[in-house]
């Protein structure tokens, strides 16, 4: 049998990523699996060990039996990728890395099997791991474009979330992070609690393989992550499943009907499971000295909310609504980070962004002030000179057992 080596084609601005070996030829980065590896952690792996870059998300492309060196045959296996730089820091086993035009001519010391891989990635079809969706009018990026606000957005807020889920967090069982994105909340019980089982649950496709390309890195075998919609949980979990903890972060506030959802969610509860929802109010947010910017593009995004019958200041829908139905509050508080340091300032900036044209498209904002107000976030706002403070968020622990206490 040939021995098995993974390729990963990734694209930058400039190409498709090659490194230059011991013989002076162009290839893509990869190698073997390990004994018991699995093809995706080796692909993951030898990118971080050839390259310096962290693979987010790998959908497969295709095989091939190549003659790599004469008289030696390996069955290439090619991985379309999504990394986390343009800026690899090469080991010990290349001399040197090319961005390389794939429109363009083909290099005299490419094989032509790496050519004629990345042409056959290029034109692709889109993955069949996940059904293709309906489009919604989530304003937001998914998937690796949203990677670097998603990363910020763990950096200021999963601190205060873990250390309120530590509490609830079952040693053994089912756990269930609805509205996972990348799967960042997801992970933490799974290694926390490395007995558990744990399912992240998204819409979106895209957000699903970051997710999965995550928890492999992090060799996370005690995670699964399902494609589906939080307001049809029926059609998800057919089969009525339960589970010991069910967490939910920032996801309320994008759907209309929340009632529905939480009443929904504490139906998949065991009879002594808990839900731990974490929802934020956008009339919190705030900047000292005062930004004119800072306020109305926060502004902006909530009229943006209310064009859609959304309010995104969802702290009073959801205590309402636990303080009116059976069930036992076991915890609750408030909390708001404090955004100082620039590399989490940039947030602010990047969530306007996504969200601008949607604001000027719905004509809540002229182009001119859009633009206007990006450039301030960018540039002013970032200055050492303002401080702000993040989304107060509610954090709320319930189980539908009874009278809250």
């Amino acid at each position: 049998m040939e021995p098995i080596s993974v390729k990963a084609i990734a694209r930058g601005p400039s190409g498709v990523l090659f490194l230059t070996n011991p013989r002076g030829e162009l290839e893509l980065p990869g190698g073997r699996p390990e004994v018991g590896e699995s093809l995706e952690a080796a692909l993951i792996r030898e990118v971080r060990e050839e390259c310096g870059l962290v693979v987010t998300s790998a959908t497969y492309v295709g095989s091939q039996s190549c003659e790599v060196v004469p008289g030696k045959r390996v069955l290439l296996v090619f991985y379309s990728c999504s990394i986390t730089s343009d800026n690899p820091i090469l080991g010990d086993e290349h001399t040197a890395f090319e961005w390389i035009d794939t429109n363009a001519a083909k290099p005299i010391n490419m094989p032509s099997f790496y050519w004629n891989a990345c042409a056959q990635e290029e034109h692709a079809p889109p993955s069949p791991n996940y059904a293709p969706m309906e489009a919604t009018d989530y304003p937001l990026l998914t998937g690796n474009k949203d990677r670097q606000r998603l990363t910020l957005t763990s950096e200021i807020y999963n601190p205060a979330t873990t250390e309120f889920l530590r509490s609830f967090t079952p040693s053994h069982g089912r756990i269930l992070d609805v509205g996972c994105g990348h799967g960042q909340i997801a992970q933490w019980p799974a290694a926390h609690s490395p007995e558990t089982a744990v399912t992240g649950l998204d819409n979106s496709p895209e957000q699903l393989l970051a997710a999965e390309s995550s928890a492999l890195a992090a060799g996370l075998g005690n995670i699964e992550f399902r494609q589906g919609d939080l307001t049809d949980l029926a059609k998800i979990f057919r089969s009525a499943p339960t589970f010991e903890l069910i967490t939910c972060r920032f996801t309320l506030l994008h759907i209309v009907r929340r009632d529905s959802a939480i009443r929904a969610l504490l139906d998949l509860l065991t009879p002594s499971g808990t839900l731990v929802i974490e929802e934020p109010s956008l009339d919190s947010l705030f900047c000292v000295p005062r930004l004119t910017a800072f306020e109305q593009a926060n502004a902006a995004i909530k009229a943006y909310g209310k064009t859609h019958g959304i309010d995104y200041d969802c702290i009073g829908d959801v205590w309402s609504f636990v303080t009116r139905e059976d069930v036992n509050i076991r915890a609750a508080r408030f909390s708001q980070p404090t955004i100082w340091q620039k590399q989490h300032k940039a947030l602010v900036g990047l969530s306007f962004r996504q969200f601008s044209p949607r604001l000027v498209s719905t004509g809540i904002l002229e182009i001119e002030q859009a633009c206007r107000l990006q450039r301030t976030l960018d540039g002013d706002y970032m200055s050492d000179l303002f401080i702000s403070g993040g989304l107060r968020t509610l954090q709320i622990a319930i189980s539908a057992d009874g009278a809250s206490s």
